[in-house]
């Protein structure tokens, strides 16, 4: 099972690929230069999509929610 690993961020977010419970890949989505929230968020859409349709993703994986305040 192809597994893709997502952080919350919506600046730069970290990635990780695992095959099975190997390592194979993992970088970080730079998204910072975009002010725009909705700019960044359709940025980041299309480069999530794009590892997934590329490495044939099986099972996506997000990080808890951390809430301040």
């Amino acid at each position: 099972m192809r597994i893709l690993a997502l952080d919350q961020a919506s600046n730069v977010s970290g990635w990780a690929i695992f095959n099975n419970e190997d390592l194979e890949q993992y970088g970080k989505i730079d998204v910072s230069k975009y002010y725009d929230l909705g700019e960044r968020l359709h940025i980041l859409r299309q480069k999530v999509k794009s590892l997934i349709e590329d490495e044939n993703i099986d099972k996506i994986i997000l990080e808890d929610i951390y809430m301040d305040g």
